[in-house]
């Protein structure tokens, strides 16, 4: 086999291997698992550490992203959490409060769209509420 030829062959490989398809889809966030996804805080300055973990396509797998997502509370006045996951109890009392935890389907896009994953928890004072 002459070198012109080897060369071509080998150019040609190159380019199919560049040009079609792959495996090579962009990692997609799916969904988010919170840890512990429901829960109960008995008392005032109860501390509870949440994780999030980022359930994923392409390749499918799963990892923690508790660092990287938002987290929010939907009454901060009565269970807040802060930016890495951590919930407080404060003085209310309160069920179901939902805490989320939101990434983007392609964290590296911001216009991607939004995955969110959520937790419910109870907060009791003894002596004042059930």
């Amino acid at each position: 086999m002459g070198r012109g030829r080897l060369s071509l062959i080998i150019a040609g490989t190159v380019f199919l291997a560049l040009a079609l398809p792959s495996c090579g889809f962009k990692r997609k966030l799916v969904s988010i698992t919170m840890i512990p996804d429901k829960t109960t805080l008995a008392g005032t300055g109860v501390e509870l550490q949440f994780k999030a973990i980022g359930n994923y396509q392409h390749p499918p797998d799963s990892r923690d992203i508790t660092t990287s997502v938002t987290w929010e509370s939907v009454a901060p006045q009565i269970v807040k959490v802060d930016l890495t996951g951590l919930a407080i109890s404060g003085n209310g009392c309160g069920t179901n409060i939902t805490i989320t935890a939101t990434g983007h389907s392609d964290p590296h896009d911001s216009s991607s769209g939004l995955v969110v994953g959520t937790a419910a928890v109870n907060v009791t004072q003894p002596g004042i509420c059930p």
